[in-house]
């Protein structure tokens, strides 16, 4: 294992981006604030059985809404404009931005798409280049796709992936030619609809939450096919692609989810478009649960050619989706190596073969397993979207060897009522298995006492709270082989603080690309949800309330200040970075994942024996 530079805070301090104080007061309200509260006006005569959401009054209530509320909760509003500005963007300006949007639909007079005013308001999210700030339509907005999956790959070019296995079949009885020579995995697609295809993944990306530019990009790729926002205006799509050397253009149908009809929204773009849900929808839709394995590659797959990721173990989550893959594969040389693929932290328990255990506990016996076999880890992170922050916590201890120790993470929260009332119902434990004598200000009692404090004090934030070292289990003794830890832009939320506890600690060689840098958190408890909705139900929006961070290797001391917290602790718009850069390529989509394995096998070849004679 490489050695760690090892940097006291205040150097780090010295480095980071300046910021102004993070509890200064705060800016004052943007002008029109008030309008939220005021009356709408009529309906303009042209709005006549329109709907709700065709007067300009209404939207703009919506939105003025939605401003109040990211004002009053969001953890990054007085932070966001210095971190976009240290990663490279624009000064940005949160709350000009949100009165832009209520001013935005104040001026539409007459909307007869609510898709439309819902397009706008994904993009006024979008703005804040956040992950976590995720906008859903209540009565659900249609999702429409093509039976086909595209990726971007590591030479900026994009390239089918995979496709519905049952496509061919559907579009020859719906009278269409089979297109399936010209989509076979590899094939690289130039235009979509004539607009060239960076063009169009630019204009998607536009409208999707994202902490970094290549998470955007990965989402917006994904929905040049597959979307439930910029819906088409006709019921197919035409894509031009290379293939045995010619430019040539199939035209595919887009199909609507199962049970789009049954909603307006849904039942308004069906009579618009001609878009249809029955038949070829139905076989298309295998697309959503996966591809065709013999010939392509799903985002969600493995390093692994079928026939061996078949020997893997595929537990599922509390939604019933595949959230692990655990097994035993042979490595370099043909030595044996644990293989863990972990998709989702967001369940309580993994189940498989009709037994449900808790996380936790499942992962603990395969890491023990392996540990007594001597075999080293592959921990692939790359599809990871996130999920519970003690799940995090417990695998950086579980990867530690017996004896060491390791920084732990941070927390910082909003010293607003929402989150007193949240840790006094809740009063969740962050992580991590105190020192003895030593009392972490991540206790319950002592997060509520931060959160009192600061509002006592009129701070906008509590000081950090922050993990002690972590340390392995006496009791499990520890996980001694190498681990290589995969990780892309899809790995976000409590997936990069997992990395970046592994980086920090020097625990664990990081290969692929950066994470997202989504640092949000959303505390909420029962009664209490992070995702606010409007107060007629037209519109809801995850709204992050806390901020997560990781300790540098040296630690961060026994305390630190929100202002030492959000210059170099905080993960938003910090992509926690690999040790070793690799990125998807064509090869990997015809050939199962080939580039990864060589990668991961040469990191482990590359690094010291850690933790055992």
């Amino acid at each position: 294992m490489r050695p760690v530079l090892l940097l006291p805070l205040a150097a780090l301090l010295a480095l980071a981006s300046p910021l102004p104080a993070a509890n200064a007061s705060a800016a004052a309200p943007a002008p029109g604030s008030a309008a939220c509260e005021a009356a709408p006006a009529p309906a303009p005569a042209a709005c006549d059985g329109e709907g709700p959401l065709c007067p300009a009054a209404e939207r703009a209530r919506i939105a003025c809404e939605l401003r109040q509320a990211i004002e009053a909760r969001y953890v990054f509003l007085t932070t966001k404009p210095y971190t976009l500005a240290a990663a490279g963007r624009p000064a940005f300006d949160p709350r000009a931005h949100l009165e832009a949007c209520v001013e935005g639909e104040r001026a539409v007079a007459v909307e007869r798409d609510p898709l439309r005013f819902y397009d706008r308001m994904r993009r006024c999210v979008a703005g804040f280049e956040d992950g976590h700030l995720l906008l859903r339509v209540p009565s659900g907005a249609p999702q429409v796709a093509l039976g086909v999956g595209l990726r971007l790959a590591s030479d900026g070019r994009v390239y089918v992936a995979s496709r519905s296995p049952a496509l061919g079949q559907a579009l020859a009885s719906a009278g269409f030619d089979d297109p399936g020579a010209l989509l076979a995995p590899g094939t690289r697609v130039v235009a979509i609809d004539g607009r060239p295809v960076r063009e169009a993944i630019d204009v998607l990306a536009a409208h999707l939450p994202g902490s970094s530019a290549a998470a955007r990009d990965e989402r917006a790729v994904d929905a040049l096919t597959r979307r439930d926002f910029l819906h088409p205006d006709r019921a197919t799509a035409a894509l031009t692609v290379i293939a045995r050397g010619a430019r040539r253009t199939v035209r595919l149908p887009w199909w609507a989810s199962p049970g789009a009809e049954r909603g307006a929204l849904g039942r308004a773009l069906l009579a618009r478009t001609g878009i249809r849900t029955a038949g070829l929808g139905e076989a298309a839709a295998a697309l959503v649960d996966g591809g065709d394995p013999a010939g392509g590659a799903r985002r969600t797959d493995s390093i692994f050619a079928p026939e061996e990721a078949a020997a893997l173990r595929t537990y599922t989550g509390d939604g019933g989706g595949p959230a692990a893959r655990l097994g035993e594969v042979p490595g370099p040389a043909g030595q044996p190596v644990c293989y863990a693929q972990l998709l989702s932290l967001h369940t309580e328990a993994l189940s498989a073969d009709g037994e449900r255990r808790p996380f936790t506990e499942v992962l603990g016996e395969f890491l023990r397993a392996c540990d007594a076999r001597g075999a080293d880890l592959v921990l692939d992170l790359r599809q990871n979207g996130g999920g519970y922050l003690s799940h995090s916590t417990a695998l950086a201890r579980m990867l530690l060897p017996a004896g060491a120790s390791s920084p732990g993470g941070a927390l910082v929260l909003r010293a607003t009522e929402f989150n007193e009332g949240v840790y006094r119902e809740r009063a969740p434990m962050l992580g991590g298995a105190p020192a003895v004598g030593f009392r972490s200000r991540s206790e319950p009692e002592r997060v509520l006492e931060s959160i009192r404090g600061a509002r006592k004090a009129g701070d906008d934030f509590t000081p950090a709270l922050l993990e002690p070292p972590l340390r392995p289990d006496p009791a499990e003794g520890g996980f001694g082989g190498r681990v290589v830890a995969l990780t892309s832009p899809s790995c976000m939320s409590a997936c990069e603080r997992l990395a970046g506890l592994l980086r920090g600690g020097g625990r664990a060689v990081l290969v692929g690309g950066p994470t997202e840098g989504a640092g949000g958190s959303q505390q909420e408890a029962k009664g209490l949800a992070a995702r606010w909705t409007d107060s007629r139900g037209r519109l809801s929006v995850s709204i992050p309330n806390a901020a997560m961070g990781v300790q540098p290797p040296g630690g961060a001391g026994e305390q630190a200040s929100a202002d030492d917290f959000f210059a170099a602790l905080a993960l938003e718009n910090r992509p926690v970075e690999p040790d070793r850069r690799y990125a998807t390529t064509r090869a990997d989509l015809v050939e199962h994942g080939r580039g990864w394995r060589e990668q991961a096998w040469a990191a482990l070849e590359h690094e010291r024996p850690l933790g055992r004679p």
